[in-house]
């Protein structure tokens, strides 16, 4: 990325302002033509482990108590339902003392009972399933609100990693991005003929290329979404 100016200079503010849009740009770009499958986010869920989800409970036709826990999970501001807390397929982990968490899951931020903070050494992760050392799980009211006595609850992060690469990926499609907003010839990226003067010919970036062919243009990022995304996948397939 080209450098800032000082602080102090009264473009400052606009050149920065400039190359965050660029960054927030490719970051997204690179998310979608990969696939949306990279990312790792907080995700809040409540068990239900034993089937007694207090006298309100109406699961409806997802809740199959003979296999697993069905656990709400919320996610992009919303809850969800998860049948046995697997994305799809049936649960093996079963138990008092265990939980299989919506996957996949790459680390607990904390185990809350009742308002209480549970101890990191009275439970164990492995792998999708949450075991908790020397008790069983308690039962859950979904007539209360989290935080209340007969509720738990369990924050973990849950994705795929980024890729290490990405990062380098990003830095260079949000460098293209900052040249075709300053209309800088240099840039990489696709363009489209929209204008012939007596001068020459004027061309303007035209985002639709990249979505269109799954491409940037920029050959190394483009090898590494080949490598990542082979079928040009909108999103990360899901077993139903």
């Amino acid at each position: 990325m080209p450098p800032l100016p000082p602080e102090d200079d009264p473009d400052y503010e606009m050149v920065l302002a400039d190359r965050q849009a660029s960054l927030d740009i490719a970051v997204n770009v690179l998310w979608a033509l990969s696939g949306r499958q990279f990312g790792v986010c907080e995700t809040l869920v409540r068990p239900c482990p034993t089937g007694d989800c207090g006298s309100g409970y109406r699961p409806g036709s997802t809740w199959n108590q003979s296999v697993a826990p069905f656990i709400p999970t919320y996610e992009y501001g919303r809850w969800v339902n998860y049948s046995c807390g697997c994305d799809g397929g049936s649960c093996k982990a079963m138990g008092p003392r265990t939980v299989h968490l919506p996957g996949p899951v790459q680390g607990i931020v904390t185990v809350t009972i009742g308002g209480e903070v549970l101890d990191t050494p009275e439970y164990v992760l492995e792998g999708d399933v949450l075991y908790r050392k020397g008790a069983d799980w308690p039962s859950q009211d979904y007539n209360k609100p989290l935080d209340e006595n007969g509720t738990w609850s369990v924050l973990y992060l849950k994705g795929n990693p980024v890729p290490s690469a990405a990062g380098k990926f990003v830095g260079l499609l949000a460098k293209e991005f900052l040249s075709a907003c300053v209309g800088d010839n240099a840039c990489r990226l696709p363009k489209n003929v929209v204008a012939t003067t007596n001068r020459g010919v004027s061309r303007v970036f035209d985002p639709s290329i990249i979505y269109a062919t799954g491409k940037t243009g920029i050959s190394e990022i483009d090898m590494w979404l080949a490598a990542i995304n082979p079928y040009r996948l909108l999103s990360a397939p899901r077993v139903m």
